[in-house]
């Protein structure tokens, strides 16, 4: 009596804890029920690079999703195939075949190497009881659908039966034997010939063949440039030789990203502008042509204006003289401190310099200041006051928060930029023709 009385109290507990580990195995009755696309197939890569099984409705238990991840890593690590593992709990057949399915999802993940397609794709849906193998181009040969074909065949009866975690497991460990064998391995890993020589895709062709093009729309434009100031009147020279330095400034940037031709360009631009200079002006009065006259006659014909600009370096002043008519002529040209310097409203030099400033009303807490710049032109000693306004200490600790808060914000998205990168991980940009096998299971 105390044996059938145990007994029954043994089965009494029994029961009930095998009915719930039978429960718990299974899938969640709403699972069935979700439609996936896709584009909403969450990939395992958000949590890092050595994820590869996506299981977003818990279909698989997870001591078999851990294992998959370990085989799928092990995998990638022995022959550089990416193999992903997706269960859904379905997706709406009106729209799709599986096929369709896993090569939209195939592709959009970018699945194995860009280089080579060594990607693999084993796609289960609960919900329309698919199964499928997708494979891309590269490992089609070790993979063909036959293979895939007898992988499934061998295996579907444990999916018919309800056990999805011994079913899709022993598929993909059907799938990675299949391309770990010595014949795969080496056509995996030692069977990759370069790629035949293409001028078309060297990058050094490319750049050179761009650093030609522009040398020579550079010369030409050069040419037309200097040809232009050659035909220039008296009057019109200085200007277009001023000018003419904002392209000798550029070819000598572009000379930084092409330093094998444009050098050349810049150097013989840059001597042939300082040799238009020389060049001999018709004279105004007469037309003859005029001769330069030298620097040290500068001195005793040039004007008081003239030699003061030339001291501070506004401009720079070349003297010519017709031998028939006599006529004098200075030709002007921008100097080194030229930018430096304004116009005078009193005289109509190009001589006005900034002197000092200094605060006429003093800013408060909420009230803003008033302060005065002095300049002062260097010909005629004209002086001007220019007035300006101070911001008042709220408006400058206002600036000073938004300024720290701006390097806050950019040193908290450094960080977070950072930390997204080393914890998750991406595909290796993959395709896939639609290589492979399925069926309904």
């Amino acid at each position: 009596m105390k044996k059938q009385l145990f007994l029954f109290v043994l089965l009494c507990f029994i029961a009930p804890v095998s009915v719930w580990a039978q429960e718990s195995s299974e899938p969640a009755e709403d699972a069935l029920t979700r439609l996936y696309t896709p584009a909403t197939v969450p990939s395992p890569k958000v949590y890092g690079q050595e994820y590869y099984v996506s299981d977003p409705d818990g279909i698989l238990r997870e001591d078999v999703v851990a294992n998959l991840n370990q085989l799928c890593h092990e995998l990638y690590r022995m022959v550089e195939v990416e193999m992903a593992v997706v269960l859904i709990g379905g997706f709406d057949e009106d729209k799709w075949w599986a096929v369709d399915f896993c090569q939209e999802l195939f592709n959009l993940w970018g699945i194995g190497s860009s280089e080579r397609n060594t990607g693999v794709l084993l796609f289960f849906s609960l919900g329309t009881r698919d199964i499928r193998i997708h494979t891309g181009y590269g490992v089609e040969g070790m993979l063909p659908d036959a293979v895939c074909d007898r992988i499934i065949d061998d295996n579907i009866q444990f999916l018919s039966d309800g056990d999805y975690n011994t079913g899709i497991w022993r598929m993909a460990v059907d799938i990675a034997n299949e391309l770990l064998t010595d014949q795969a391995k080496e056509e995996l890993l030692l069977g990759w010939s370069p790629k035949h020589y293409d001028s078309d895709d060297d990058p050094v062709y490319h750049y050179l063949y761009f650093s030609l093009i522009i040398l020579i729309l550079l010369t030409i434009w050069a040419l037309y440039k200097l040809r232009k100031v050659e035909k220039s009147s008296f009057k019109e020279r200085p200007q277009l030789i001023d000018k003419s330095e904002n392209l000798q400034h550029g070819v000598g940037c572009l000379s930084l990203f092409f330093p094998l031709t444009l050098p050349f360009l810049y150097l013989a631009y840059r001597k042939q502008r300082k040799a238009m200079r020389d060049l001999p002006y018709a004279c105004p009065a007469c037309g003859a042509k005029m001769n330069k006259l030298p620097q040290e006659t500068f001195e005793e014909i040039g004007s008081e204006p003239q030699k003061i600009e030339s001291r501070l370096r506004i401009f720079a002043f070349d003297y010519w003289q017709c031998p028939d008519c006599g006529h004098t002529e200075a030709a002007r040209f921008k100097g080194k401190t030229y930018s430096n310097y304004s116009d005078c409203k009193n005289c109509g030099e190009h001589a006005v310099a900034y002197r000092d400033c200094a605060v006429k009303i003093a800013p408060t807490y909420d009230k803003r200041g008033e302060g005065s710049k002095r300049y002062q032109c260097e010909v005629c000693g004209n002086v001007t006051f220019v007035s300006y306004s101070i911001p008042s200490h709220y408006e400058r600790e206002q600036e000073r928060i938004r300024e720290q808060q701006r390097r806050e914000a950019e040193r908290h998205s450094s960080y977070s930029g950072g930390g997204s990168r080393s914890s998750s991980g991406s595909w290796g940009g993959g395709r896939s023709g639609g290589g492979g096998a399925g069926r309904k299971f």
